[in-house]
């Protein structure tokens, strides 16, 4: 419905937010206040403080590849074996060992989840055989600034992945899970920390993370990362600069503050993969480009946020965070067109675009409880997502050859204003994991009200929705190391996700989850083994310009996964994971795009001394098509990785092989709606060496 003023709880909930955080100043200068008189009246016979000498390592450190409290299924600590539903956990030690140099290269052994193009441009994965683009979040707050870019790895500590909507706590969104970044934190170690990589196609990365113990109250941590490379792919390169310094203070025993800051300016040339002929792709060299030699993308982005942690009581935990980013970003891209290649000739467009700017706020207010056999959590979160959109089109671009293409400038159409969108939502929530014996169910309700505004070609056009998600769960308990557990889940998500107004799209798609598993800790609580049947529909509904339903796509995605994480010995780390999944647009009984039926990836590392650490892996996607109606098939693949790492002393030296055995391979598409054009091709083998010293 259009036009709606917004409701008293809507209204009252933006209030409570604000009212939050003005709520947590005074606290903290209350607090302040009661620290400073404690202080004086301390007795002045307290002995003096000790300083112990530096504990000095002399070989590299490995956490292990299991993580035994993931956060992000349920946003507390609750057990890992009472959340009903599937998540995933890549900590920092695998991260390392995969020699992961973005996003992508850390996504590789999730059950479920592969990547896909993303336009060149972009991290860009498929969950479950949904799009999660715009499924990414920073420590629990949606991600939006940079996700037209390629994100940084050098603030990440781990990553979690929730598989299945998880819109009964994150909002809208959500139709094959999220991926949570979860940052590095000053935590009050000291140390210095150098790293340097060179490798295939000209690439080179120099990084740096320091953390220090300013004060008995403030700690301050920096990380830093330049990167620089060609590619696999003629006139495509990269450079990259990312700075994140991050603050935490803590002014009583009960309250943290964490502050932090990143900015990220990127370069890069968008690589948009190759054309199909005859239902393949061409068949092409995987350094053929087919764009511009002036194509471009570059982007400067700013990342704030601020968190508190108030410890009320044992039992009560209240956490505020607030976070804003802004980012400026021009693209000149030249694409192939969805036309078939005739005379072996591939049509071409020119499409430019950017942000000037896109900016989001977030704000957030939770509060777990612990009372009893219950484990309740109480939140309101508020987001507003602000896009001034430039838009420019040429399609008169010469054709070039399909097999043999010629490179050279193509035309600039420039950057001039185009759309104006805004998204604002408003949402509430409760979660109680009550624990009866050996039960434990799980209850999830979540209330949101999603208001859009655009302004394009002189015309104004509202959208203003109110929606309920939900999640309802059992666990039980066989005993202390193995669950099985059951749920139904329900999410909602916005059309272009929110980006653009369509009257033709003008109702909220609707995401349906069951869900049936088991968890059990394996070799001693070492390994920890999720096994997972699910099904997921999804309903998207098409409206007329009155916004009245008058018809729906719908897609249903159902399968197996097993995922297993930990370490077979104190000094033999493996991660692996097998997915087997149907997906089907139930009105054609097509399948949808770069959605592969099998998928299974094994990684191991094996450390025999202090000084030495072998590794390596498979990873395997099964057939697949390009775009929603399978015009293009693309062909399945193995590829073989491989790692060997020397400390000595301070020092480390880590050699990666990827793709070792040079496989050909499609890696997917960036278009879901005719898969006839722009399907990237993997890379080739490629090697990287990384330097790490520790002062």
């Amino acid at each position: 419905m259009l036009h709606h003023q917004p409701k008293r709880l809507v209204t009252a909930v933006r209030a409570q937010l604000f009212l939050t955080m003005i709520t947590t100043g005074l606290t903290l200068t209350v607090s302040q206040q009661v620290g400073a008189q404690e202080t004086s009246i301390q007795p002045s016979t307290i002995p003096p403080s000790t300083t112990l000498a530096p504990i000095v390592v002399t070989a590299k450190t490995y956490e292990g590849y299991a993580a035994y409290a993931p956060t992000s299924g349920t946003k507390t600590n609750t057990e890992w074996l009472d959340v009903p539903q599937s998540v995933s956990v890549v900590t920092k030690t695998e991260l390392e060992d995969r020699g992961a140099v973005r996003v992508m290269d850390a996504m590789k052994g999730v059950a479920g989840l592969n990547n896909t193009l993303g336009e060149g441009s972009r991290d860009e994965f498929v969950i479950r055989g949904f799009n999660g683009l715009n499924d990414v979040y920073s420590d629990g707050m949606r991600d939006d600034g940079k996700l037209q870019s390629y994100r940084s790895l050098a603030n990440v500590e781990r990553v979690e992945v929730v598989k299945g909507p998880a819109g009964a706590l994150y909002g809208r969104g959500s139709a094959g899970g999220i991926i949570n970044l979860v940052s590095k934190k000053a935590e009050g170690d000291d140390f210095d920390k150098i790293q340097a990589q060179v490798g295939s196609d000209g690439l080179a990365v120099a990084r740096v993370d320091s953390s220090h113990k300013l004060s008995d109250t403030v700690n301050a941590r920096i990380n830093a990362e330049y990167r620089r490379s060609d590619s696999y792919v003629d006139h495509v390169d990269s450079n990259d600069v990312f700075i994140a310094p991050t603050v935490r203070w803590q002014p009583t025993d009960e309250q943290t503050l964490d502050f932090s800051l990143d900015f990220m300016r990127q370069h890069l040339v968008p690589y948009r993969g190759v054309p199909s002929k005859n239902g393949k792709p061409v068949d092409v060299p995987s350094n053929t480009f087919y764009g511009g030699t002036n194509d471009y993308q570059d982007s400067d982005t700013w990342h704030a946020n601020v968190n508190h942690e108030f410890d009320i009581n044992d039992d009560m935990t209240w956490t505020n965070r607030a976070s804003y980013s802004h980012i400026n970003l021009e693209q000149k891209g030249t694409r192939q067109s969805s036309a078939d290649v005739v005379n072996d000739k591939v049509q071409r467009t020119v499409n430019n675009f950017g942000y000037d700017p896109r900016t989001s706020k977030t704000l957030q207010s939770e509060l777990a409880w612990n009372k009893g056999n219950h484990e309740l959590l109480f939140g309101a979160d508020y987001n507003d997502i602000d896009i001034d959109l430039t838009l420019a089109t040429d399609k008169n671009v010469p054709p070039t050859s399909a097999t043999n293409p010629s490179a050279g400038p193509t035309p600039n159409p420039g950057f001039p204003p185009f759309r104006e969108n805004s998204t604002q939502s408003v949402g509430v929530f409760v979660q109680d994991v009550y624990h009866i014996g050996d039960w434990s169910l799980v209850g999830n309700v979540r209330y949101d009200n999603m208001r859009l505004s655009q302004s394009a070609n002189g015309k104004d056009s509202e959208l203003n929705d109110d929606k309920f998600s939900y999640r309802t769960g059992v666990v039980y308990k066989f005993n202390d190391t193995t669950s099985a557990y059951a749920t139904v889940a329900r999410s909602f998500q916005l059309p272009f996700s929110g980006i653009f107004i369509s009257p033709k799209l003008g109702a909220l798609y609707q995401t349906d989850l069951k869900e049936i598993g088991v968890k059990t800790y394996l070799n001693n609580d070492d390994i920890m083994l999720n096994a997972s049947l699910y099904r997921i529909d999804k309903e998207d509904p098409k409206t007329n310009d009155n916004r009245e339903v008058t018809d729906k796509d719908e897609f249903r995605h159902q399968g197996l996964e097993l995922e297993a994480r930990g370490k077979l010995r104190d000094n033999w780390d493996v991660s692996a994971g097998y997915s087997y999944l149907d997906a089907e647009d139930k009105k054609t009984g097509l399948t949808p795009n770069d959605v592969p039926e099998q998928t299974f990836s094994l990684w191991t590392a094996y450390q025999p001394t202090d000084q030495w650490r072998i590794g390596g892996g498979v990873n395997y996607i099964s057939d697949r098509y390009a775009g929603d109606a399978e015009a293009v098939e693309l062909a399945g693949y193995t590829t073989v990785d491989l790692m060997t790492a020397y400390s000595m002393g301070k020092h480390n030296l880590q050699l990666n092989l990827n793709n070792a055995l040079d496989k050909d391979y499609a890696l997917g598409a960036t278009n879901g709606t005719s898969g006839k054009n722009q399907i990237g091709l993997g890379a080739p083998r490629t090697w990287l060496l990384t330097y790490n010293y520790a002062f």
